[in-house]
């Protein structure tokens, strides 16, 4: 298996672990990874999570590094707050290891990458609302 489809694979799992049970604010309903159809009666919130660039930015023999750029969508009725939108967005980072000493999260200590979020309070006519968050983790490829 690849290093991006472990990394891809970790990521979805870290996320499926959003949940008050887990001592999150936010409880996840769904993670909807590239392949997979958001039902139209999903639950929410869920997250959806997309990989709109995964770049290389160095090449040392037969390894590659390379920065790939995730986006985790989490979407939610229009009932919720900036709060609980903002809440989310802390749930994501702090399940993917940001700012953590956590080993086996994907965002490794020591390199902080870049990572933004955007709040949307009106999406799909005003009936959802949803914070983006766009996370840049670097990895290294051998081919």
């Amino acid at each position: 298996m690849s290093k991006a489809a472990e990394l891809t694979t970790a990521i979805e799992a870290c996320l499926a672990e959003i949940t008050a049970a887990n001592g999150y604010a936010t409880d996840i309903q769904g993670v909807y990874g590239f392949s997979q159809n958001v039902p139209d009666t999903a639950a929410k919130p869920y997250l959806i999570i997309r990989i709109p660039e995964d770049e290389a930015v160095k090449h040392s023999g037969n390894a590659v590094h390379r920065v790939a750029t995730y986006q985790v969508e989490a979407v939610f009725s229009r009932a919720a707050t900036l709060a609980d939108l903002q809440n989310c967005h802390y749930d994501i980072l702090k399940s993917l290891g940001y700012g953590g000493n956590y080993q086996e999260r994907p965002l490794k200590p020591g390199w902080a990458g870049e990572e933004s979020a955007e709040f949307d309070m009106g999406a799909s006519g005003g009936q959802l609302r949803s914070v983006t968050a766009s996370i840049s983790i670097q990895y290294v490829e051998r081919y």
